[in-house]
């Protein structure tokens, strides 16, 4: 008998702070780096991660530590420049910069916050040689700030991701099957998400074991 399958119920999930998410040997050092602004080399940071690392979660922690405004890169273009003087007086976190659209209104805040002796924080997936940025001016002041790239998670970060991934469903994992997914995914961020959906997806009523596990994620022979 095929597994009973049914959309997951899925609450939201509150930005977290440094002190909710989990820091674990893998990003105890860039949690550390972003959080220090004083030993910055540089007034803005940047912070790259594939898709999945958190690269988000980070930045509106950091944002919620600092009082800083946070902005998605897309939406710059929403921006008054006439505001730019009082908008610098704050720390900034400028998300997913790989899809910028204004190059004008980033380089205002960066000249702003160098002004103001303020901070900012600049995040993306792919590293900056892979932005399309036309602005040479931009271009050369992202590529003086100082760049960290996050790890690939350890152990114990995935089974505090997975973890994390299943509560937002309301759904118990034994620790056996942290083990057995852990396992099966290994070290990479991408999977976490698709993994958990997938499971609460086709759990049904049902308490998930390993061999369950095994069963929706097509392993019965594994």
């Amino acid at each position: 008998m095929p597994p009973s399958r049914q959309i997951p119920l899925k609450f939201p999930e509150s930005a977290l702070s440094f002190e909710d998410m989990a820091i674990t040997s893998a990003n105890r050092a860039i949690c550390s780096a972003i959080r220090k602004t004083d030993r910055w080399p540089y007034h803005a940071f940047c912070l790259i991660g594939p898709k999945g690392s958190g690269i988000t979660t980070l930045a509106r922690a950091w944002a919620a530590e600092r009082g800083a405004t946070y902005f998605d890169a897309e939406t710059l273009v929403n921006v008054d420049v006439a505001a730019i003087e009082e908008i610098t007086d704050h720390d900034l976190v400028v998300d997913n910069v790989e899809t910028l659209r204004d190059a004008e209104i980033l380089l205002l805040m960066l000249s702003g916050v160098k002004r103001r002796q303020t901070s900012i924080l600049l995040t993306a997936h792919p590293p900056p040689s892979n932005w399309s940025i036309p602005s040479p001016d931009l271009n050369s002041r992202l590529h003086a700030a100082p760049l960290a790239q996050l790890p690939a998670p350890d152990e114990d970060l995935m089974r505090a991701r997975f973890r994390r991934a299943f509560a937002r469903s309301v759904m118990a994992v034994p620790e056996s099957v942290e083990d057995y997914l852990v396992t099966r995914v290994g070290l990479d961020y991408s999977q976490i998400e698709h993994v958990a959906e997938l499971l609460a997806g086709a759990t049904g009523d049902r308490s998930l074991t390993i061999p369950l596990a095994r069963e929706i994620l097509g392993d019965e022979d594994g």
